[in-house]
Order: structure tokens, then C-alpha cells, then sequence
């Protein structure tokens, strides 16, 4: 619409001149012509047209073919028609469904209303043709000039309206993207001062210190560790939005990924008094082409998710092979707990970024509610699914299904590891 406030371009398409007269009294009506329609009234005692309560800018065709080429030079002009109106039977050129489906092939979003004396086609039948009825009306000739007025006017305050929409969805869409690269493009900023610090508060604990500064040492790496892993989900989850987070493949040990994911909760888990078990089938391969991070990563945050909600019991991981053909895995990752499980209502929102169970989780047990937002998108960018299975006050079962490459190497050859079982 180029710097225009309110679009009201309208386009008449009727092999009939008569009819552009029709709509040019009634939707340009000026001073000359209300004269003279007063004049012919009183003359010969027909009733003046209405006239619309405002100025419309009308362009008029005779043909389809021709409306096409008016449709296409006003959207390079960047002065798009807000509302056609389509006569139905527009011999020897294109009929009115025709016209609209070469219109709206090149200007989705004009608002349409045909016009007709006939009954060729049903309701249902140009909705089907058409693939739409949000921008579409019939009206029926002969029309009287208020319901033109009208048509016109409503037709293309819906137009501008929309548009507005359109731009603010636009606008938003392009912050929430800024914002996305930003914090993608800080990665590296943000997490060298953190990781230096923590290097630096790993060497003073080596040092000799006295109890007390050992314990404030602690507590800072304590700290700093936990304050990481926040900026570590908020950075890789704006990557995933920004589209800049990729799936890496190289060949990696599966079970040695699994170890090192067991082997940071073990110590945690022993001291709340939890069992911490894992259940590999014999058929695992030693080797798979994939992302090794990225799995340990979904590992990662489904062990920590169920540690943090389950007090006694236990927590299992179970790996299992779904389906393996021409090269390709398909396996399941599970996390069973004992915890506090929750309500089916509150299941489906775990999986959509900054969401927990109720904004109680959140006060009690803390998190960015991120972890399984990420884990959701980089299992589907394995080409896999996640899913939940949880009841109030038993437990839950967190799954994701991810498709790795199968390499060289077969279950025989997997090295020997000693696993919670």
C-alpha cells in the first residue's frame, strides 16, 4: 500500500458497461452527479441512488483476462485492490471462478464478491473450487446501490484491518527473531567469563583453605555450575529458535554416552536415598553415526527432570531399538520415575518453552522450564517424537524416539561397561 493510511481501491470485472456506470454513481458519486440524479427525480419521480458515505478509487474491466493484468500492475505498484467485485457470466473470456482463481493465484489477499443472476454453481460447490469462503460473498443482481455501499465499505475496513494484522504478526515475529539471534550470536560471550570463572574457583579449591573459605568456594561453584546450565538452555534454545542450532554426525559410542549421563546423577541420586537404574538391550550397537552432545543432552535433561521431582523410589533409563533397516536406528530413550507425577491437563503443556507442570514447580523446585522445550526440538530434529505418561502422585514416563545412522560395528563389539542395574 506504499504510505497510504486506508486502502480503497476497488476493482469491477463485468462484460456489462451499464453495470461500471452503476458502481461509478454509487461509489464516486460527486457533486455534478447528485444534481442531476435530484433533477431526473423530480422530473420523472424515480428515487436518486444511494450514494456511499465515502470516495471509493474504481478501476473497471470488462474481461477476466483483462482484471488479471489491472490485479498484477497494482500489486508491483504496491497499490493493491482491497475488494473485487466478479460478475458470473463474462462471455467469450473466463466466467467468474475462473477470473477469482487467476486473481487470487497472484493477489491472495483480495477480498472477493461475485455477482449474479443465475444459480450455475452452489454455495458449497465454489467453496470447494475455490479453497475458500473467509474472503468471499455473492451477490445477487439486479443489487440495490446499499447493499454495494455497504459491501464495499465493510470489504475493505476488513482489508485494512487485516493488513494491520498482518503487520504487527510481522513485526512481532521479527523481534522475537532479533532477539533469538542475539542471544545465539552471545553464546560465546556469555559462556568464556562463565566457564572462566568456574576454571578459576576449581584451581582455589585445590589451594589450601580453611573450612569456612572452603565452603564459600563451594557454594560459588555450586553456584556458578547451576547458573550455567540456566544460560546454557536459554542460549541453545534461542539457537533451535533462531534456526542456527545443527545436528552434528560422527560416529560415537552410544553406551559410553549413556555411562557418562548415569555417572553425573549417581552421587546426587545416593544421597536423596533414589536408585538409579539402566536397562540396555543386548542387540545395542557399540557404534551409531550421530550427535553424541545432543543425545547426552536429552539424557541429561530427562535424568535431571526426574531427579528433581522424585524424593524416594527410584528413576530407570531404558534404551531400546524401535526399528533398524538400511542403515538407520530408530531407538527410545526412556525415563521412568517414582515422583510426584501430574494431572493429563498439565502434560501438555511441559513440552512448550518457559512451561512447567503449574507456576507452583517453578516456586518450589526451580528451573527456566526449558529443558523439555529443547528436548522436544532436537529429538524432532533427529527425525523422532517425544511423548509423556504421567499419574498424579505415581510417577512419570518421559520418552523421545531420535534416528541415528548405524555404524561399522555390531553389539559384539561394544566395550564392557558397569551400569546401574
Amino acid at each position: 500500500m506504499g504510505s497510504l493510511a486506508e486502502n480503497r481501491r476497488i476493482l469491477v470485472i463485468d462484460d456489462n458497461e451499464s453495470i461500471h456506470e452503476d458502481f461509478q454513481k454509487i461509489l464516486q458519486a460527486s457533486a455534478g452527479d447528485e444534481s442531476l440524479d435530484q433533477a431526473r427525480a423530480a422530473l420523472f419521480g424515480a428515487p436518486p441512488l444511494m450514494r456511499a458515505l465515502g470516495r471509493f478509487e474504481l478501476d473497471c474491466a470488462e474481461q477476466g483476462q483483462s482484471a488479471l493484468t489491472l490485479v498484477q500492475m497494482a500489486r508491483a505498484e504496491g497499490r493493491p485492490y482491497a475488494v473485487a467485485f466478479v460478475d458470473m457470466r463474462m462471455p467469450p473470456g473466463w466466467d467468474g471462478l475462473q477470473t477469482i482463481e487467476h486473481l487470487w493465484a497472484v493477489d491472495p489477499d483480495i477480498q472477493t464478491v461475485i455477482c449474479t443472476a443465475y444459480t450455475d454453481h452452489p454455495w458449497e460447490e465454489i467453496v470447494h473450487r475455490l479453497g475458500h469462503d473467509d474472503r468471499l460473498l455473492i451477490l445477487n443482481k439486479p443489487f440495490s446501490s446499499v447493499e454495494v455501499s455497504q459491501l464495499a465499505t465493510s470489504l475493505t475496513r476488513k482489508w485494512n484491518l487485516a493488513q494491520q494484522a498482518k503487520a504487527r504478526l510481522e513485526a512481532a515475529e521479527a523481534a522475537t527473531l532479533a532477539k533469538s539471534q542475539f542471544l545465539a550470536n552471545m553464546s560465546h560471550e556469555i559462556r568464556t567469563p562463565m566457564n572462566g570463572i568456574l576454571g578459576m574457583n576449581e584451581l582455589l579449591l585445590l589451594t589450601p583453605l580453611s573450612d569456612k573459605q572452603r565452603r564459600y568456594a563451594e557454594t560459588v561453584q555450586r553456584s556458578g555450575a547451576a547458573l550455567l546450565q540456566i544460560i546454557n538452555d536459554i542460549l541453545d534454545f534461542s539457537k533451535i529458535e533462531a534456526g542456527k542450532l545443527t545436528i552434528e554426525r560422527a560416529p560415537f559410542d552410544l553406551r559410553q554416552v549413556v555411562k557418562d549421563s548415569i555417572d553425573l546423577f549417581s552421587l546426587p541420586m545416593a544421597s536423596k536415598g533414589v536408585d538409579l537404574k539402566c536397562v540396555l538391550p543386548d542387540s545395542l550397537s557399540a557404534c551409531y553415526e550421530g550427535d553424541p552432545v545432543r543425545v547426552r543432552q536429552i539424557l541429561v535433561n530427562f535424568l535431571g527432570n526426574a531427579m528433581k521431582f522424585t524424593e524416594r523410589g527410584a528413576i530407570a533409563l531404558h534404551v531400546t531399538i524401535v526399528e533398524e533397516s538400511d542403515g538407520q536406528a530408530t531407538l527410545g530413550l526412556e525415563v521412568k520415575d517414582t515422583g510426584i507425577g501430574m494431572e493429563p491437563a498439565a502434560q501438555a503443556r511441559l513440552w512448550n518453552a518457559f512451561s512447567q507442570a503449574d507456576g507452583s514447580m517453578t516456586r518450589k523446585y526451580g528451573g527456566t522450564g526449558l529443558g523439555l522445550a529443547i528436548v522436544k526440538q532436537l529429538a524432532e530434529l533427529m527425525g523422532g517424537t517425544v511423548g509423556v505418561e504421567s499419574t498424579l502422585g505415581q510417577g512419570s514416563t518421559f520418552w523421545c524416539t531420535i534416528r541415528l545412522k548405524t555404524s561399522v560395528g555390531g553389539a559384539s563389539d561394544r566395550p564392557s561397561l558397569s551400569l546401574p542395574t
